[in-house]
């Protein structure tokens, strides 16, 4: 198990790698040019910024602020949890 500041060492590859074995998508939101995808991996998140139309990951960044999950918020549904 590593943590967000060992994540955040790890080259791009290492970063995806990680993410596809080991992470689970949680939420996503629109900023700018970007497609931001919200992942959790091992109790941190992290956000994977998209460009839309090239499929291409422009970067990946363990999230440190409850400012930026909170993005999120209005995008994420807790219905099926009471199902």
């Amino acid at each position: 198990m590593i943590t967000s500041l060992d994540f955040q060492n790890l080259t791009e590859d290492l970063k995806s790698y990680v993410l596809l074995n080991n992470g689970q998508h949680v939420a996503e939101r629109s900023y700018g040019i970007y497609s931001i995808q919200l992942y959790v991996v091992y109790g941190f998140f992290v956000e994977v910024y998209y460009l839309p139309g090239s499929d291409e990951i422009d970067q990946i960044v363990a999230v440190h602020s409850d400012e930026v999950l909170n993005l999120y918020l209005e995008n994420i549904s807790i219905t099926d949890a009471y199902m």
